[in-house]
């Protein structure tokens, strides 16, 4: 009998720290496999850039094994934010930008005078490339010869999506994503993007989840999947994650994105008016196109480096550790983007962290009072979702739930995550799931007035702003 593979949509998930390739069912998205590599950048010439042609390889690599036992009807591109690709006609013309590549401080100047006001764009004045305008800016006056042959600025998850299907788009989640180059209230593209003529070069703005286009003859007859594999526009990694929770849950609602970066929405929140430049909160743009208040720090590379290993084992013991012996881990541990950028982070007490799973609890304690931090800073209310890594560390959750003792904690059901909520968008339109099955509330096991202590204590520890 001849065996009949089960219809399914891939979704190519390149995030700043790994990339992969995942096979969801084409009926509720739910996960067949997934496969990833490290995405390493490569340090230059002319300058830190990504890897473009290896991740292509890994890409095609991967469709062709799934090919083999999917019937592959669908593709989805997710990646992270803060990325152009600079084309001449079909050919890109210079390396992709990453976005921890420093710019020269002259033209950081130069730059600042050009930028629209924060009240205007809600795109905070980000270091390094965080802003895709700052990228842009600085490229035409570094590699002004080639620059000057630019046809199109693709976002980073279109150019993917330009790569299979050969149709260039552009798409709102990216360009609301501290671009400096959209105005998220009114939907409308910066005044520094129309004054430098950029917004010329950008194609037309789709939905992240409209089909605009096939896969490529070429790549059809290299991966096994059929020609008629329909291309999605695709999506900013972190608006990915939170397209099932806009399909199914009414507002206000709060979702904590969690990966190199935590991204902290308040969707429905109504405190556009109160966020603060200095403070790296902004307005993301949701996949409907809705300025959405946001705040983030760069949570999973912080983690990471207070504790050496993100799987080491801890328990509450561990955490009580930290706190009765009074250790802090005062931020920033990161030197990109978070409300306190550019101050350097502290453990108070170190020489009282003896073993590994103190490092771990430590960690922990700082990553859950950073996002409570965050989310007082953008008004956020209703329930509130930990999606993403973080919401597999129980004690984190826990700590979170003590914190906002006036919002309902949940945690993602199943994988979740920016994969998950890209397959969605490939989804008849009738196939959204019911909110129990994309969350589980977690129970509230931790009570005493000595959590709620040791955050004031951190509070008053954090530096000025």
């Amino acid at each position: 009998m001849k065996h009949t593979r089960p219809d399914a949509i891939a979704v190519f998930d390149i995030g700043k720290t790994n990339a992969k390739i995942s096979i969801h069912d084409a009926r509720n998205a739910q996960l067949f496999w997934e496969e990833k590599q490290a995405n390493t950048p490569l340090p230059g010439p002319p300058y830190r850039h990504h890897d473009i042609d290896g991740l292509w390889q890994f890409c095609l690599a991967q469709l062709q094994k799934a090919a083999n036992e999917f019937n592959i009807t669908r593709i989805v591109v997710t990646t992270h934010g803060a990325t152009v690709v600079v084309l001449h006609d079909d050919t890109v013309v210079m390396p992709v930008v990453d976005y921890e590549n420093e710019i020269p401080a002259a033209i950081n100047a130069r730059y600042a005078a050009l930028r629209d006001p924060f009240v205007q764009s809600l795109s905070p004045d980000l270091p390094a490339g965080l802003n895709i305008g700052r990228q842009i800016y600085a490229l035409s006056q570094t590699q002004g010869d080639v620059f000057d042959t630019a046809s199109d600025f693709l976002l980073y998850p279109q150019y993917w999506a330009w790569r299979l299907c050969g149709v260039k788009a552009s798409e709102c989640t990216s360009l609301g994503c501290h671009s400096d180059l959209w105005h998220p209230e009114t939907g409308e593209w910066s005044n520094l993007a129309k004054k430098q003529g950029w917004h010329r070069k950008f194609p037309d703005v789709k939905r992240a989840d409209a089909v605009i286009g096939t896969l490529l003859p070429d790549i059809a007859a290299q991966t096994g999947i059929s020609p008629q594999c329909e291309i999605l526009c695709g999506i900013h990694d972190s608006n990915a994650s939170l397209v099932p929770y806009i399909q199914t849950m009414p507002k206000p609602f709060t979702l904590v994105s969690s990966g190199t970066w935590v991204i902290c929405f308040g969707v429905g929140s109504t405190a556009t008016r109160n966020l603060r430049e200095d403070r790296d909160t902004l307005c993301n743009v949701d996949l409907d196109g809705h300025a959405v208040p946001s705040a983030r720090f760069m949570g999973g590379r912080e983690y990471e480096t207070l504790c050496a290993d993100a799987r080491t084992d801890f328990n509450i013991d561990d955490i009580d550790h930290v706190i009765d012996q009074c250790v802090f881990a005062i931020p920033s541990f990161a030197t990109a983007g978070g409300p306190f950028a550019g101050h350097h982070g502290k453990i108070e007490n170190h020489d009282l962290l003896t073993t590994p799973a103190h490092h771990a609890a430590l960690a922990t304690l700082y990553s859950a009072l950073m996002i409570d931090y965050c989310l007082g800073m953008i008004g956020a209310g209703g329930p509130l979702i930990l999606d993403g890594p973080f919401a597999q560390n129980a004690l984190l959750c826990q700590i979170l739930a003590l914190f906002r003792a006036e919002q309902p904690v949940h945690i993602a059901s199943g994988s979740g995550g920016t994969s998950h909520g890209a397959a969605l968008l490939a989804l008849a339109e009738n196939d959204t799931l019911a909110p129990d099955e994309l969350l589980h509330e977690i129970d509230r096991e931790l009570t005493g007035a000595r959590y709620t202590n040791y955050r004031h204590q951190w509070f008053l520890r954090l530096p000025a702003r």
